[in-house]
């Protein structure tokens, strides 16, 4: 049994796409689609290259974790190796590696590159702080949905990404964790016999190359796959609605100091708490489903 996620993420031409067709397709609906060549009245869309980054910031520093040697609890606090940004490059570039780089602040070590790229006239209420995210072939983000809520534009400048989404409404399907932006199953490696309810779950399917920008509506799951070694950037917009913001705001404040104080207090029983709450959500989720399709 596979996860139903043939349902392909739309492409359209970035460059012709206007702002009235984004907002009445993508953005009030919230549908991901793909843009392709949206960045390309930037100079970073043929600029940002390996071997730019390789001579214009290669002799910084940076650390590194190993997923296959890190504790839960050490991954983003205890590095396991440190070396030259341009000698990470190389590494990425040539091999998949379990040296991952977390939260590396290109735009503080490089704060010209901000005029290399602006935001895209397709949308308004720009959150003007960009990521960065490099990685090895075969790298994965996992499963989860931004714990602000906003909406991401998602651009590959180098390699190429494996992407898999699913809407906001098929959390309980996903086993959502209460109090959290995580869910309890692998996609990769789906577990019906002890996450059932996952067989129901539909979400959406794509890959991003160069020049490639992907929607992401605020809220969505997404679990994201290196295909090959490279980079990319990340902007993002507030939520499309009042809610979203307010949920965003939730997340990020009063729901996450709760979870953690709770995390604290109870340890262990907090988490078990929080993963029979979300099987016994899954379940009637389920049920639901099945009850309908006897009707």
């Amino acid at each position: 049994m596979k996860m139903n996620i043939e349902t392909a993420i739309p492409i359209v031409d970035g460059t012709t796409i206007t702002r009235k067709e984004f907002t009445e397709k993508y953005l009030k609906p919230q549908k991901p689609v793909i843009l392709r060549g949206l960045w390309k009245q930037y100079p970073a869309y043929e600029k940002w290259t390996m071997d730019y980054f390789k001579q214009s910031m290669g002799d910084i520093k940076v650390k590194l974790f190993s997923t296959k040697k890190a504790n839960p609890s050490e991954t983003l606090s205890v590095a396991h190796a440190e070396m030259k940004f341009n000698e990470y490059l190389d590494l990425i570039e040539k091999e998949p590696t379990d040296l991952r780089l977390f939260l590396f602040p290109v735009f503080k070590h490089k704060p010209e590159l901000l005029k290399d790229f602006g935001y895209p006239n397709i949308t308004g209420r720009y959150i003007k702080i960009p990521f960065m995210f490099f990685g090895p072939k075969h790298s994965v983000t996992r499963m989860h949905m931004d714990i602000d809520m906003s909406n991401v534009f998602l651009t590959q400048f180098v390699g190429k990404r494996r992407v898999v989404l699913f809407p906001p409404d098929q959390s309980d399907f996903l086993y959502r964790l209460p109090f959290n932006v995580h869910g309890l199953v692998d996609i990769d490696k789906p577990d019906f016999e002890t996450y059932p309810a996952m067989q129901y779950a539909k979400g959406y399917t794509g890959y991003l190359e160069y020049g490639d920008t992907l929607y992401m509506p605020s809220g969505y799951w997404h679990h994201i796959e290196y295909a090959e070694g490279g980079f990319g950037l990340s902007v993002r917009t507030i939520g499309a609605s009042v809610g979203t913001i307010l949920t965003g705001l939730w997340n990020v404040t009063l729901q996450r100091k709760f979870d953690d104080i709770m995390f604290k207090i109870r340890g262990q029983k907090w988490f078990n708490y929080k993963k029979q709450l979300a099987i016994k959500r899954a379940e009637k989720a389920m049920q639901k489903i099945q009850a309908a399709a006897l009707q």
